[in-house]
């Protein structure tokens, strides 16, 4: 199978963060399958047998809430998060670094923070293993609490291999 990483401007060699980010989105794109997988599984089993199962719902939320979560990474990474296109598209190429310098700096004190007080939740969840408190009573919230963090941490590093790239750009 061939990587096709995209290169972050000026031509430079993705990262060691960019590959790693890329491979986990990759994976994790497979998450949404498996979730409407069983979705599909959940509707065929309550349709066709009246037997609707108790966990199907817990596990796609969890599915689709960590996919979700690796997903922002992986969008910083190949830079396709939200911006304003038709102002920054406008701006010259100097403009435009300033304010990538800018905007990447504060998304990186919101990740911190975001990295922080959701570790402080999964830490909180983890010791008192909580449960979703339904039919099949899985630690559904300690599981989702675990995969904001872990996808907050990686933005977070892919928020700095972008803004220390695009800061040594001339």
């Amino acid at each position: 199978m061939v990587e096709i990483v995209p290169k972050p401007r000026g031509g430079a060699e993705p990262t060691p963060v960019d590959r790693l980010t890329r491979r986990l989105g990759e994976a994790a794109c497979w998450l949404f399958l498996v979730a409407a997988a069983i979705s599909v599984y959940e509707v065929f089993m309550d349709s066709v047998f009246r037997a609707p199962s108790v966990w199907v719902h817990d596990s796609t939320i969890m599915l689709c809430s960590t996919a979700f979560m690796l997903g922002g990474a992986y969008a910083m990474q190949r830079r396709e998060h939200v911006r304003i296109t038709v102002v920054y598209d406008h701006m010259s190429p100097r403009m435009q670094r300033w304010c990538d310098l800018v905007t990447l700096s504060l998304a990186l004190l919101y990740v911190w923070a975001l990295a922080w007080f959701t570790g402080l939740q999964a830490t909180e969840s983890i010791s008192i293993v909580e449960r979703s408190g339904r039919a099949w009573d899985f630690p559904m919230p300690m599981v989702i609490r675990t995969a904001f963090f872990a996808g907050a941490i990686l933005l977070a590093i892919q928020t700095v291999a972008n803004l220390y790239t695009r800061a040594r750009e001339r």
